[in-house]
């Protein structure tokens, strides 16, 4: 065989592999994080929340649904994190070792990093790549949290802001796991969680205005951009939820990761993955 060959073989075995670790690091983000996730979601796009704080939005999402209320919504994400999850994965380490022989994408992306620019590069397809797939998941599980019926003709409705949320923010956590792996931090599980976590959360943080007005474009709720930022009562109203949504993208990107190190270590084990 070939050494082209050779090297064809392995780049699919490696997207084989991202698949697969991708996607029970999708499931895990999903299962541990919906319930803080729905009460976000309500807090920034259900009628009748609208004034509501954290724990008045979880009490009355209680009431009304009891603790099944909290996964309203949740099977779509379920099976769909499997989805566009593994496929941010594998689209980012086939893009990462594709651009290995590319030189000038080899060089330091910031001064006193190692981290390399292709590191931004691929980050940026592989969030591109996992916004086609999640943008109608994200429409059909916005619609289950807020108590309304999706339609096959709206799937990619508020498709623009789910990139504007999903790209920076994903390529801001691909670099910040670079780093840390280079630096050792994610040789202990704590530091797998505090980095994956710490990384998601501060990302959201950064993109969290297109993360309020995605959700209520895709809940259905009229107006302009403008008319909205207005009727949420100024431009701090577009953080609304980022209490519970900064519990749940800590600790399901948390938890994640470490699953997803321990799936690493037995394909290791397996030879599945050098």
């Amino acid at each position: 065989m070939q050494p082209r060959d050779d090297r064809r073989l392995q780049l699919l075995r490696e997207y084989a592999v991202s698949l697969l670790s991708g996607s029970i690091y999708g499931a895990t983000n999903t299962l541990v994080g919906h319930p803080f996730d729905t009460i976000k979601t309500k807090m920034q796009a259900q009628a009748g929340f609208g004034s509501a704080g954290s724990l008045e939005t979880t009490a009355l999402s209680y009431r009304h649904g009891g603790l099944r209320g909290f996964y309203h919504g949740c099977v779509p994400p379920l099976w769909g994190s499997v989805v566009y999850r593994s496929t941010q994965f594998a689209v980012f380490d086939t893009v990462h070792s594709q651009l290995a022989e590319v030189e000038p994408l080899r060089q330091r992306a910031l001064p006193g990093s190692d981290m390399e620019m292709r590191v931004v590069v691929a980050g940026v397809a592989g969030a591109s790549a996992r916004t086609l797939l999640e943008s109608p998941i994200e429409y059909a599980k916005v619609q289950g949290q807020t108590g309304q019926q999706w339609r096959l003709s709206e799937l990619y409705r508020g498709a623009g802001l789910q990139w504007a949320r999903t790209a920076p923010m994903m390529t801001f956590w691909f670099c910040c796991m670079d780093v840390a792996k280079r630096n050792g931090v994610t040789s202990t599980l704590s530091g797998q969680f505090l980095s994956s976590g710490g990384a998601a959360m501060v990302g959201f943080w950064l993109v969290w205005p297109f993360e309020t007005l995605k959700n209520q474009a895709q809940a259905g709720m009229g107006g302009t951009t403008l008319e909205k930022v207005r009727k949420m009562g100024g431009l701090l109203g577009l953080y609304r939820g980022i209490l519970p949504g900064s519990l749940s993208v800590f600790l399901r990107n948390g938890a994640a990761m470490i699953v997803m190190a321990k799936v690493h270590r037995k394909l290791e084990e397996w030879g599945w993955r050098k």
